[in-house]
């Protein structure tokens, strides 16, 4: 703040020195140089007048009247010079090399300037160690910042963010915050981030399943799947992971994914004793009750614990010739599509590009939408894509494998897609 109005000074008067300093040098040189002009021109005009005299063109009586007119008019010109003398007009410059800075400084402070400009400085100056602190993973006195809201919070954090915004974990707490200031637009946005600055973390990924989850209406879509997949088996008893699992499938139709997780959920927590909220398990409860009446009404109560009627077995390769075209954190997408149908995977598994190479299983379990599984379509082709971006979505500069079509006849198979092309 204080360097601020100092540079801003500094400038003002160096402005000012600009439009001052011709009111100094202009009056002496010029009103000296117009002086000496009619000096110089009643000189010539009078020893003119003398030389005439001289000659005898003009007697003594009409040089003495012309040499007095002469005089006159000298004086007349000299008149105004005198009037205004330099010293005054220094003085003007010098008044104007004051008020010039004053005034510029007063219309910018009182005008100009942003009202609220100095109280953010000073938030920033004073909650700027703590965000640091927590951006460093350490945690801040107690006592720091009272009185501070959490809005003040999130504007330090912001800003820090601008200048760090490779801080995986700064986004986590931003997202985190938006969800206390119940703004679920920008958290899935900060979550967003932070799970592709860092995709292997669970608790990135989990923040950001959940935003979507709520910003889809509770529908699970092939992220949300994929993510919730990844954080359970990394840790199969995760109980926000089943939850969400659960909840989503269920508003998505797909009822045995429903049983299975919350019916999973409830033997974990059985297991440990917990008994935690009445209204959240009763309505874990209820719904866990309601979509094994829907299994029990379409004849399908025997598919929660069959094993699915469709199985692929995929092992996933790498040309040679891509080696060093791809990163470990690069996400690989294992799909199958129908043949004839709609584009829409009925199978999908996404592993990290580190892993490569590796085998997968396609199946039920796998598929995106309840209404399309894998089990439903008699041909499939079966493909495997390396995403520089992360998204499921093709873009240019992914490496492909090319398509094998599968006939489906209720028996397990096995096949092998090898990656070996990038896409244009």
């Amino acid at each position: 703040m204080t360097l601020f109005w100092i540079l801003a000074t500094l400038l003002a008067l160096a402005v000012a020195v600009v439009v001052v300093l011709p009111v100094w040098r202009l009056p002496r040189s010029h009103e000296e140089n117009l002086l000496d002009l009619n000096r110089r021109v009643f000189r010539e005009r009078l020893a003119e007048l003398e030389k005439d005299e001289a000659e005898g063109r003009i007697d003594a009586a009409t040089l003495a009247e012309l040499r007095t007119e002469l005089q006159r008019n000298l004086l007349l010109l000299e008149a105004p010079a005198a009037a205004a003398p330099v010293s005054s007009r220094r003085l003007v410059g010098w008044l104007a090399l004051v008020l010039v800075p004053l005034l510029s400084l007063f219309f910018y402070y009182a005008v100009m300037a942003p009202q609220s400009l100095g109280e953010w400085w000073q938030l920033r100056r004073e909650m700027g160690p703590t965000v640091d602190q927590l951006l460093q993973g350490k945690p801040p006195a107690q006592d720091d910042n009272p009185g501070r809201t959490l809005a003040d919070f999130v504007r330090v954090l912001q800003d820090r963010l601008q200048r760090q915004p490779d801080n995986a974990e700064g986004w986590f707490m931003l997202g985190m915050s938006y969800v206390q200031m119940d703004m679920p637009q920008p958290a899935q946005t900060a979550f967003e981030h932070a799970w592709r600055k860092n995709p292997e973390e669970p608790r990135y990924k989990l923040a950001y399943a959940q935003t979507l989850l709520f910003s889809n209406e509770g529908q699970m879509d092939e992220t949300i799947r994929q993510l919730l997949d990844e954080v359970l088996a990394e840790q199969p008893g995760h109980e926000g992971a089943l939850v969400l699992l659960g909840m989503g499938s269920f508003h998505s139709g797909d009822y045995a994914t429903t049983v299975a997780a919350l019916e999973k959920l409830k033997a974990i927590r059985a297991a440990r004793h917990a008994e935690g909220g009445p209204g959240v398990m009763q309505q874990i409860d209820q719904t866990l009750a309601t979509a094994r009446e829907k299994l029990r009404q379409a004849g399908s109560s025997a598919a929660v614990a069959s094993a699915p009627s469709a199985l692929i077995r995929v092992s996933v390769k790498v040309d040679r010739a891509l080696a060093g075209r791809f990163q470990p954190g690069d996400t690989v997408y294992v799909f199958a599509r129908a043949l004839s149908g709609p584009p829409m995977p009925v199978a999908v598994v996404r592993r990290p590009a580190g892993d490569l190479p590796f085998t997968v299983d396609l199946d039920d379990s796998r598929s995106v939408m309840p209404t399309m599984k894998l089990s439903t379509v008699p041909e499939v082709a079966v493909t495997a894509r390396i995403s520089r971006h992360g998204s499921p979505e093709p873009q240019a500069g992914d490496l492909e494998a090319v398509a094998v079509p599968v006939r489906l006849g209720g028996k397990p198979q096995s096949i092998e897609v090898l990656i070996q092309s990038e896409r244009r």
